[in-house]
């Protein structure tokens, strides 16, 4: 089963709760009067003070520096890049693209808002946000730019003399599901000359929906753009994309063999250009006044990376990653995560806490193979936790009591209930299979058979089966009770992880009592549960936020304080689950695809304050499909912030990696695999011209300078071979030392650029290099400043930077590698001592053939002669096969082959592995680096080919290239 997209995103923002619950002070469109501040003596505020003032209440003094020096970054070298607008350094179409790369829950929104702040205060003269692709989240984004960013200041300015807003809030408030769009997005031409010649800047959020963007885009053109053309000042436009992974990429391939007329092309990419374009897209705005920079957000930028440039929206002028709080890393110089000191409650919890931190079974488990018991012990690990945290809150209203109270005010209503308390159950994406997972957790719950769940569930009740859970509590008091064991045990292994100065309260044996009372009057009777999907029966989505009561006469808590949610790719992106802290992931794919199934672990966040209470139920071979898309995202996050330190005039292009199991993305079709190891028995079939000396031939020469001794198997010569070994760095001196004509690929972007970025993960600079394999990759570069060659598969100094890099990762638990026999275990946690035991000494020969033996300088210089081989070579030079002799003989002294030549020189012996459907040397044994002399025309100079044998052990990577 292909993994299919969903949309939406998420509102977490960080601090010390998931979601700021920020509410608009004036939710009122003023009308258009041109008001006037009112007097108070103050500094008149700015767009960026009055939204810091709104983000100082979730968030930490740290975090809000850091929120603050990121916005800044992307508003400066992003937005404001080429100058202000009219600046002679724009490109001649005006237009400017960038991509923003941020972690999955973490609060990109934070950092989106904040950059439009400090671009309206810079002068930009419009900013579209586009919001999600449902009617809920545009919504959400609007009223949370509203609250937290269109805040009046101390002044009291009148919104419509500070702003025009599209769509009013009375517009986009309207209890409709289908709103006029012309209402929306209108703006007449009157009111727009009157924006441009007050500058009074346009705010606009959209949803990401063709339709939308459209009606915007028709608005722009008939009443704005003419406007911007006759004021004949420069005009700044902003649009910045929220999940910009999420209908804005096009797969150029696929495209160019659609009819552009009646076939199915990508719109709302195109639509999105037509904000600002005309069409024919042509690379330049509408007006030549118009200058546009366009800014996408997202968590998981594969597809955006590796599309052509041909998109549009394609990042072409720069980069940016966030940073998220954690227990290590630094400001400046910029990592992936920065130190918070206000501790774990404050952390962001993502992979690094989930997979990496903590022993692998701590909040990660794997199922029960039968699917009800899976789902029992996960509601059980649910309902105990929700009952630990009233516990130790016991002011608070639980789930029940809160339902039945009535509160004066909304903020009442929110202290004085319990936090949110969530489980998620994804079975797979057919809708199918989430009914059928709801009555299994029915079932789980108590019920007896299928068919009385499903009664149940048809029936349209949405509470836990209560009673059979409660008799649960009598009939299994042990399955309780070992639940409790485990968070306690959870407790002391998250406080010895994170050094806390105590270990978070878990009740003990003898507080069960308290606990079960808990779970018997609040949790277990307050529970429900719903089905969340595209189904016009399904439930509502999630509400975390409390409701007027009918007569609005008061208040009543949030609807959704304690449930299990069942659902699939609606909930895969952008709709937050606050309080997750059960999760039961059992969605299998065929071909798993990162980007889409990095969004899909919802359970990452700011989960800190209750991390030893979150629980995973995920297969094992998901699990390590999880970690491993983890290691790749961290990669690819290491790399955006190294190039954000480059001063470039142009987007840098980070490596994208993938993995032997997966792809990066499943929006494009055309990229293929690139592993870093060169394989068990690369061939260098690449030779020079015979027509004048090979200089290679000196290689050898130089090699064989040294005492070697013949090989003789079965009475037979079958070559020489060096009596002494070489290390990882001796081989790739040699492989750096040949030459060729018409091979130089010094200089090729993509290779250089790997090379380089392999080179960060590992921690490898010249600076701290004190084994000479920095630079990793030395490869000629093209004589008189010509163009590199194209790498090739069997490049020589390829397989020299990969055994440089070998070398290197000996001392260093280098990030995003897997060792080649074991890639399920990243390089940065396995044991160093034992892969220096085992690292490999290279043998080095020559293999003879049936030729005339050499009869040329320098090798008739050697004390032996060197029968040259008699081989096919191919029209363009280069050798027409790979290694010779395969098939080893059945008799006991039989020769090995070429590939295990040197193994005829041990008396001990030597074997050989399977891995990955390969024949391998098992890591530990030694490596081969063998010579052919190859015996060409008559009257022709003997060329050189060179065969490696490489064992297991070594460190690799998969990166996603197009082609």
């Amino acid at each position: 089963m292909n993994e299919h997209e969903s949309d939406g995103e998420s509102h977490v923002s960080g601090g010390t709760s998931e979601t700021l619950h920020l509410q608009p002070q004036s939710t009122a469109e003023e009308p258009d009067d041109g008001g006037s501040p009112a007097s108070t003596g103050l500094p008149p505020s700015t767009w960026w003070s009055r939204y810091r003032d709104q983000l100082a209440h979730g968030l930490t003094p740290t975090a809000l520096s850091v929120v603050e020096a990121d916005c800044d970054y992307i508003h400066r070298l992003g937005v404001l890049g080429a100058g202000p607008a009219g600046d002679d350094r724009w490109p001649t179409g005006r237009v400017r693209s960038g991509l923003v790369m941020g972690a999955v829950q973490s609060g990109k929104t934070a950092s989106m808002l904040g950059v439009a702040a400090k671009s309206l205060d810079s002068g930009v003269d419009a900013v579209v946000v586009l919001a999600g692709t449902r009617v809920a989240l545009w919504r959400q984004t609007l009223d949370r730019l509203v609250a937290q960013l269109d805040q009046p200041g101390p002044e009291r300015i009148p919104a419509a003399s500070r702003r025009t807003l599209v769509p009013s809030l009375s517009a986009a408030s309207a209890d409709d599901e289908a709103p006029s769009l012309s209402r929306l997005y209108g703006v007449n031409g009157p009111q727009a000359r009157r924006m441009i010649s007050k500058r009074r800047p346009l705010v606009c959020v959209t949803m990401k929906n063709v339709h939308h963007v459209r009606a915007l885009a028709d608005m722009l053109r008939n009443q704005l753009w003419p406007a911007v053309t006759s004021a004949g000042r420069p005009f700044h436009l902003l649009v910045l994309d929220d999940e910009a992974d999420d209908g804005s990429i096009l797969d150029a391939r696929i495209e160019q063999s659609v009819d552009p007329v009646l076939g199915d092309l990508k719109q709302i990419p195109r639509s999105i250009v037509d904000l600002w374009a005309s069409r024919p897209h042509r690379g330049s705005s509408a007006s030549p006044s118009l200058y546009v920079t366009y800014v996408g957000y997202t968590a998981t930028p594969q597809a955006n990376f590796l599309q052509y440039d041909h998109n549009p929206l394609a990042p072409r002028d720069f980069v940016a990653a966030l940073r998220t709080p954690y227990d290590r890393g630094t400001i400046d110089p910029r990592r992936t995560t920065y130190l918070e000191p206000n501790g774990l409650h404050n952390y962001y919890t993502g992979g690094e806490a989930f997979y990496r931190q903590l022993p692998s079974d701590t909040l990660v488990r794997e199922p029960h193979a039968r699917e009800v018991e899976a789902t029992r012990i996960a509601l059980f690990s649910f309902l105990l936790a929700g009952a630990i945290r009233l516990w130790r809150d016991p002011s608070r209203l639980g789930p029940r009591g809160a339902r039945e109270a009535k509160f004066e005010t909304a903020d009442e209503a929110r202290q004085a209930v319990m936090r949110p308390h969530t489980m998620l159950v994804h079975p797979s994406a057919a809708i199918a299979d989430q009914y059928a997972a709801a009555s299994t957790l029915l079932r789980a719950a108590g019920l007896e058979s299928r068919e009385a769940a499903d009664a149940w569930l048809h029936s349209g009740q949405r509470a836990l089966p209560t009673e059979a859970l409660l008799q649960s509590l009598t009939d299994q008091p042990a399955a309780w009770r070992e639940a409790l064991v485990d968070f306690r045990t959870t407790a002391q292994q998250v406080a010895s992880a994170y050094g806390l100065p105590s270990t978070p309260a878990v009740p003990d044996d003898s507080q069960w009592n308290a606990v079960e009372a808990v779970l018997r009057d609040q949790i277990i009777p307050g529970t429900r549960f719903a089905v969340v999907n595209s189904d016009p029966t399904a439930d509502d989505r999630p509400s975390f936020e409390p409701s007027t009561l009918p007569d609005e006469d008061g208040w009543a808590a949030a609807r959704d304080l304690c449930t299990v949610f069942v659902s699939g790719n609606v909930m895969s992106r952008g709709l937050t689950l606050e309080g997750l802290a059960t999760s039961l992931f059992l969605r299998r794919s065929d071909e798993p695809m990162a980007d889409t199934q990095m969004q899909m672990q919802r359970w990452f966040g700011y989960r800190g304050r209750d991390l030893e209470l979150c629980r995973v139920f995920v297969p094992a071979a998901q699990q390590d499909l999880f970690r491993a898309y983890h290691e790749a995202d961290e990669a690819l996050r290491r790399d955006v912030l190294d190039l954000m330190d480059e001063d470039t005039t142009s987007a840098p292009k980070p490596q994208v990696l993938q993995g032997r199991g997966f792809i990066a993305t499943g929006k494009l079709a055309n990229i293929r695999n690139v592993p870093l190891c060169p394989g068990a028995f690369p061939f260098i079939r690449l030779m020079n011209r015979a027509s004048r000396p090979d200089p290679n031939i000196n290689v050898v020469h130089d090699a064989f300078s040294r005492p070697s001794q013949d090989l003789v198997v079965s009475g037979r010569l079958r070559g020489r071979l060096l009596n002494d070994t070489l290390d990882l760095l001796s081989v790739a001196t040699l492989l750096d030392s040949l030459a060729y004509e018409n091979y130089h690929p010094g200089g090729d972007e993509w290779e250089t650029r790997r090379w380089s970025s392999v080179a960060s993960h590992a921690g490898l600079t010249s600076a701290n290099d004190n084994g000479n394999a920095f630079p990793l990759y030395r490869a000629p570069a093209p004589p008189n400043g010509g163009q590199p060659s194209s790498p090739r598969r069997d490049c020589p100094y390829a397989i020299a930077a990969y055994l440089r890099l070998w070398s290197a990762c000996l001392t260093r638990h280098a990030r995003g590698l897997v060792p080649t026999d074991s890639p399920r275990i990243p390089w940065s946690m396995i044991d160093l001592r034992q892969r220096q035991a085992t690292q490999p000494c290279f043998r080095v020969g020559i293999r003879y053939g049936s030729g005339s033996p050499a009869a040329s300088p320098p090798l008739t210089d050697l004390p032996f002669q060197i029968p040259t081989m008699k081989r096919d070579v191919n029209a363009v030079g280069d050798l027409a096969g790979t290694w010779g002799t395969r098939n080893p003989g059945v008799q006991p002294d039989a020769y090995l082959g070429d590939s295990f030549f040197d193994y005829h020189a041990d008396t001990a012996p030597h074997s050989a592995v399977a891995a990955n459907g390969t024949i391998w040397r098992p890591a530990g044994a030694p490596g081969l680096l063998l010579f052919h002399i190859v015996d060409r025309a008559p009257d022709q100079n003997p060329t050189v080919a060179v065969g490696l044998a490489i064992p297991l052990g070594g460190p690799d990577q998969f990166a996603a290239r197009t082609t």
